[in-house]
């Protein structure tokens, strides 16, 4: 029988993905677009209740966001120049809606070889922070995204950040997007 299950804790959230290995939700764009007749057989884990996932913050070191930061929240927040290549890309990730529910991490997650977040993480040199039973660890973009579709997730794992350091020197950043135009 299928699940569903909201916690409020990251630590509640880990004990079930360890015991269920359920389908994670954050956002749902891409879930429910890749939804097919498995969806309705799997447990669903949903973090959006858990509020150390959301949210950007800066540090002495960088700045974290959350895992279900949403790409409104991105295009929102104050952020240094640095921030203008993600903040251009938040903009062409589907429309408001998409926007508005779609999360950083789960464009991330999601390996799209169009991911429009991708890159400007890349540029960024963010790296991902990652939990699970066995503890936390952090990978760069780079190591996490191994080719479309597939990422260095671990099983019982979920994204949990995504971290950006400061730069050594001032920066600034900038995007776009090559896509294909259509004639009438």
């Amino acid at each position: 029988m299928p699940s569903y299950a909201r916690p409020t804790r990251l630590d509640e959230a880990l004990r079930l993905l360890d015991r269920e290995r359920p389908r994670v939700l954050a956002g749902g764009t891409d879930l429910y677009a890749s939804a097919d007749a498995r969806l309705a057989d799997s447990a669903v884990l949903d973090l959006s209740a858990i509020r150390e996932l959301h949210g950007i913050h800066a540090g002495r070191d960088g700045w974290r966001l959350g895992a279900a930061t949403t790409w409104t929240q991105v295009c929102d927040a104050k952020l240094p120049p640095q921030f203008d290549s993600l903040k251009l890309a938040a903009r062409e990730i589907g429309g408001r809606q998409v926007q508005n529910a779609g999360t950083v991490a789960g464009n991330l997650c999601n390996a799209s070889p169009a991911a429009d977040g991708t890159p400007a993480l890349l540029a960024l040199d963010a790296s991902v922070e990652l939990a699970g039973a066995a503890g936390t660890r952090k990978l760069a973009v780079r190591d996490f995204v191994l080719g479309p579709r597939r990422t260095a997730l671990q099983p019982g794992e979920l994204v949990t950040a995504i971290l950006v350091p400061k730069p050594a020197h001032a920066a600034k950043g900038t995007f776009l997007k090559l896509a294909h135009a259509s004639t009438c």
